[in-house]
């Protein structure tokens, strides 16, 4: 099956925050070269292991992204954090991304947490759009990926862009070996 790639301006097919954040970059001087499209696909297909088979779209240019609890110590209350890798790896959360942050604990964010803080939909979360001021770890190579598909904020959506605009969201931490090969 054929995906069609259509314009993200009206943003019908993107979360608030994703359509605000993709605005605020373009007014800033990203270029808009850099935001391809949306897709459209059901409710049901969001999840990236139905997604990509039933579109032909390769794993390794589709992404996920893992919305995180860091705590700073055993005790210290949880703060968010999401790393973002491609769909042919996991987040290595407990190695890379504790690390990385130099935290304690990492572990998933309840899903009604994530929901409520980010505005956005489980199953459709993007790390274009997250809350200021979050650390939002991207796997390095995702840098190279011309057209990249990854989460608009709402299941029945993708959001197309060239992997390069992370280079261009402020706060961003790029990370080698972010993801682990999945089994």
């Amino acid at each position: 099956m054929t995906l069609e790639i259509l314009d993200w301006h009206d943003g019908d097919l993107l979360a608030k925050p994703v359509f605000d954040k993709l605005n605020a970059l373009v007014a800033a001087g990203v270029p808009e070269s850099k935001i391809l499209g949306v897709t459209i696909n059901t409710d049901e297909e969001s999840d990236t292991d139905l997604w990509c088979p039933k579109y032909g779209i390769p794993f390794a240019v589709t992404g996920n992204v893992v919305v995180v609890h860091t705590h700073k110590t055993r005790k210290a209350p949880p703060e968010f954090a999401a790393a973002f890798v491609t769909a042919d790896t996991r987040a290595d959360l407990n190695g890379v991304v504790k690390h990385t942050l130099e935290v304690s604990k990492v572990s998933f964010a309840p899903i009604a947490d994530a929901v409520e803080a980010t505005g956005m939909e489980s199953g459709g979360m993007s790390p274009i759009g997250l809350p200021d001021g979050w650390p939002l770890l991207v796997d390095q190579h995702i840098l190279s990926i011309p057209k990249l598909y990854l989460g608009s904020g709402i299941r029945p959506s993708k959001l197309v862009v060239d992997g390069s605009i992370f280079d261009d969201i402020p706060g961003v931490t790029f990370v080698a070996g972010l993801g682990r090969p999945r089994e």
